[in-house]
């Protein structure tokens, strides 16, 4: 637990030192008493636009992935970013032709931009597969924010790198810009640390024991099936299907069993997986309403049903019916 909360803070904090950032303009202003030192301007701007990429991204790694940043990655890392920093600025304030080194500096920036981008990939695809491993739903959506936020944040950061060659009406532009941006992606971070629980749930899970056919066959017993399936016909009756963001785990103990044996039990005896059958209900479910109360909204009726994001009930509802909701409750309302 110690370990979670820690990241948590660091996120909240590589957040205020991104923030931070953006006063380093200013800071340099006020040093030349509200004048302009375009030499100055020049030498720190990318820097400080790899220093913030730095700080961005820790952030989005620890949403990713909570538990998986150690404090000794992270010190490393930034101990080298700002190693090559500090010669950077020794080399660039030493040298007449400073304008060489900054070109350097910049070729070194996008080279850590590109490690980034892979980075993140890497763990988005990893964060995207525990998430749907644990709650079997279709999760995409529910990060997708996190994809657009980091990629808008990696051009900010390109931009940001040359901003210092802006004519002043542009870089006000670029200003008023980022600034939108980074309010936005405040808001988004504040709904995160309020549903915090929900992705560590998942990704603060042990990685699972994938068994062998044999051992799955022999674990299959008919007396369990059997009092499975009933449990499954209750938990239908009951309408545990319309309940989001429940582990299948939690689910298989609802039912009486465990996750193996209730995964075995669909790949053995049913057409489909659990997670596409369970959206076939949904989806039968909505049908329903939409027929019964055809005023209630779109976004109301996914809720209802159980899909915590709109455009996966859209997606579903497409793929199973053949037409969008709006698009069946026009056809129930023609041939009424």
């Amino acid at each position: 637990m110690e370990k979670k909360t820690f990241n948590l803070r660091l996120a909240k904090g590589f957040l205020a030192l991104s923030y931070f950032m953006l006063a380093v303009p200013a800071f340099i202003e006020y040093f030349f008493d509200g004048g302009f030192n375009r030499m100055w301007v020049e030498i720190f701007t990318p820097p400080g636009a790899s220093i913030q990429s730095m700080f961005f991204t820790f952030t989005f790694l620890t949403i990713l992935q909570p538990i998986s940043m150690s404090r000794k990655q992270i010190l490393l890392h930034a101990a080298l970013i700002f190693g090559v920093i500090i010669l950077y600025l020794l080399a660039a304030f030493n040298l007449q032709q400073y304008h060489w080194v900054i070109y350097i500096f910049l070729a070194a920036y996008f080279c850590q931009l590109v490690f980034y981008v892979r980075l993140f990939k890497k763990k988005y695809a990893v964060s995207i597969k525990q998430l749907e491993d644990y709650y079997d739903e279709d999760e995409q959506g529910r990060l997708r924010w996190v994809k657009i936020s980091f990629y808008a944040a990696l051009s900010l950061g390109i931009i940001a790198s040359v901003s210092a060659y802006f004519p002043f009406k542009f870089y006000v532009v670029f200003v008023m810009i980022y600034i939108i941006f980074y309010a936005w992606f405040a808001i988004r971070f504040i709904n995160f640390l309020s549903n915090f629980d929900f992705y560590l749930s998942a990704t603060a899970r042990e990685p699972e024991q994938i068994p062998s056919e044999s051992e799955i066959l022999v674990d299959m017993d008919a007396e369990r099936e059997k009092q499975l399936k009933k449990s499954l016909e209750q938990w239908v009756l009951d309408g545990g299907y319309t309940k989001g963001d429940i582990s299948t785990e939690e689910i298989a103990k609802v039912l009486g069993t465990d996750l193996l044996f209730l995964r075995s039990y669909f790949r053995n005896n049913m057409p489909c997986d659990f997670r596409t059958w369970r959206n076939e209900l949904r989806i039968r479910k909505a049908q329903e309403v939409i027929s019964e109360n055809p005023e209630i909204s779109i976004n109301q009726i996914a809720q209802q049903v159980g899909f915590v994001t709109q455009s996966n009930f859209y997606l579903y509802f497409k793929k199973i019916t053949g037409c969008s909701p709006t698009d069946f409750r026009d056809n129930k309302a023609v041939r009424k």
